[in-house]
C-alpha cells in the first residue's frame, strides 16, 4: 500500500509538531490473526492480519482539541476449499484511512466532538478511485462526576454502495476504584465503537472482557474470480477478552484473545446488487497490540 508523496510530507509536518506544547503523539500495532474457521457451506479460511494506528491531538486552546489519525490495515486470506467454488475468492484486503476529530469541552463538563472520515477499502489490484468512503460522525456527552462520563452520539458514512447511519453511546464509568466500563475502540467507518469491562489487577497490569459490532466494505479487483470490480462485504461481533501490562507510562502492549460471531461475507456486484453471501460459523482470534503515547 503506497501513501502519495502529499500524505507523506503531511506525516513529516505532523511528527515535527509533536514538540509542542499541549500536542500528543500516540503510535500502536497490531498483529493478529484468524486459525482456520468453517463456513456453513463447507470449506475453511484463515486469515492473518496487521494494522497500525497513528493519532495525533492538540489542545489549541484549554477548551479546544483537534486531532490527526491514520490507521493502515492489511489482511492476508488463505483458503481451503469455499463455498464460492474458486482457488481464491479474494486476495489480499487494504485498508488505509484518515479522520480529523475535533473536541470542545465546557466547563461545565459538557463534551461536543465531532470527527470527519476518509478511508479506502479495496483488494490487491482494485482502481483505488472507486475505493473510497466517507462520512461523519458526532457526539455529545457530559462529566456527571469525576468518575462518569456518559454520552450518546451518530455517525453517517457513505459507503461503497449506499449511505448509512448508527446511534452510539458513549461511556467511561469507573465502578470503584479498580473496576471500569468503557468503549475500547473508536467510532468509524467500521461501524460505531464497543464496550469493554476491565478491572486493574495492579497499576501496571490489568485484564478486560468486551465486544462490539463490525462491517466492512470492500472494492474488488477486475481479475476477481467471484465479482469483477465488485464489493466484498464483511459483518461480523468480536468478542473479546484482553491482558494489558504499562511497561512505563507511555508504554504498554495488550494481549487479545476471543471469538468472532455471527460472520457474514456478501459479495456484490459494481452497482451494489447482491450476488451471493455465505455465513462462517465461530471465528477464534488472537493478537497483540504494542502501543507508546508521548
Amino acid at each position: 500500500m503506497r501513501l502519495p508523496n502529499t500524505i507523506f510530507a503531511l506525516l513529516t509536518a505532523i511528527f515535527s509538531a509533536v514538540s509542542l506544547a499541549d500536542t500528543q503523539l500516540e503510535m500502536s500495532v497490531t498483529p493478529f490473526a484468524t486459525p482456520k474457521f468453517d463456513f456453513d457451506k463447507g470449506g475453511q479460511a484463515s486469515l492473518k492480519n496487521i494494522q497500525a494506528n497513528f493519532s495525533l491531538s492538540h489542545n489549541i486552546y484549554p477548551q479546544h482539541n483537534l486531532g490527526f489519525n491514520i490507521q493502515l490495515a492489511r489482511e492476508s486470506w488463505s483458503f481451503d476449499s469455499n463455498p464460492w467454488k474458486v482457488a481464491q475468492p479474494w486476495q489480499t484486503l487494504e485498508r488505509i484511512s484518515f479522520s480529523l476529530p475535533y473536541r470542545y469541552t465546557t466547563s461545565s463538563g459538557w463534551i461536543f466532538a465531532a470527527s470527519a472520515d476518509l478511508s479506502q477499502n479495496k483488494e490487491k489490484g482494485a482502481e483505488n478511485s472507486d475505493s473510497w468512503l466517507y462520512g461523519l460522525n458526532t457526539y455529545m456527552a457530559h462529566s456527571f462526576s469525576p468518575d462518569l462520563l456518559l454520552g450518546f452520539g451518530v455517525g453517517a458514512y457513505h459507503q461503497l454502495d449506499k449511505t448509512t447511519g448508527f446511534p452510539f453511546i458513549i461511556i467511561d464509568w469507573k465502578i470503584t476504584k479498580d473496576l471500569r466500563l468503557a468503549n475500547p475502540f473508536a467510532v468509524g467507518p467500521a461501524g460505531p465503537a464497543g464496550l469493554e469491562l476491565s478491572w486493574g489487577v495492579t497499576p501496571q497490569f490489568d485484564l478486560g472482557v468486551g465486544g462490539a459490532m463490525r462491517h466492512f466494505q470492500y472494492r474488488l479487483a477486475a481479475d476477481n474470480a467471484v465479482a469483477s470490480k465488485g464489493i466484498l462485504e464483511q459483518q461480523y461481533v468480536p468478542i473479546f477478552i484482553r491482558a494489558g501490562y504499562k511497561i512505563q507510562d507511555n508504554w504498554r502492549v495488550d494481549a487479545y484473545t476471543g471469538v468472532a460471531a455471527g460472520g457474514k461475507f456478501t459479495f456484490m456486484d459494481k452497482n451494489g446488487n447482491e450476488l451471493n453471501s455465505e455465513k462462517a460459523k465461530k471465528m477464534p482470534f488472537f493478537g497483540l497490540s504494542a502501543n507508546a503515547r508521548f
